[in-house]
């Protein structure tokens, strides 16, 4: 049984520290001697914690997301396989949620386009299990990424995952040397 020392001492040697800067709660933790922050869900960091200069984050693109405070980049978003559709799209901060063309969602856009228009072309739900895609930059996490090699990269995702209705529309995109300076924590 704990007594009120034990009690003290668990607070004293577990306490968070929540920070809000510009509206967006953040998290800071250690780093190797340093005290970095964590970006929020629906941000993703754009330049690491080093000493004397804190994590940028900025928010994440389209097609990318960040379901928890991390000192990770946004991820990509997955995408449905063939026999399922898009139950739920994805947001900045939670990942696509996909469904089989087994279950009817006869309101649902994407159950329409890919199940309801092939007929009788479904997976079985076992075999559905493993079909979605990533991005280079989450199969190959131990690659340092430069800023326009990022961009490109996931650019190239968000169009083949069917964010864009044109290829190659940069509009759709957020310039993150541009919007970094609004953003700075």
């Amino acid at each position: 049984m704990l007594d009120e020392d034990d009690i003290r001492v668990l607070t004293v040697c577990c306490p968070l520290r929540f920070q809000v800067t510009d509206g967006r709660p953040r998290i800071r933790h250690h780093k190797g001697g340093t005290h970095c922050s964590r970006c929020g869900p629906g941000w993703g960091v754009t330049s690491r914690c080093v000493r004397g200069r804190d994590t940028e984050c900025a928010k994440c693109l389209p097609g990318t997301y960040s379901p928890h405070h991390s000192t990770q980049p946004c991820w990509i978003c997955s995408r449905c396989g063939p026999g399922l559709y898009e139950a739920h799209p994805c947001t900045s901060k939670t990942d696509t949620v996909c469904d089989s063309c087994h279950r009817a969602a006869p309101d649902n856009p994407d159950y329409l386009r890919k199940c309801k228009t092939r007929g009788n072309f479904f997976l079985a739900p076992e075999d559905a299990e493993d079909t979605a895609e990533e991005s280079v930059l989450i199969n190959q996490s131990d690659r340092v990424f430069h800023f326009e090699e990022r961009q490109e990269i996931l650019e190239k995702d968000v169009e083949a995952a069917g964010f864009l209705d044109e290829p190659n529309d940069q509009n759709d995109f957020v310039d993150y040397e541009s919007s970094k300076t609004m953003q700075r924590l």
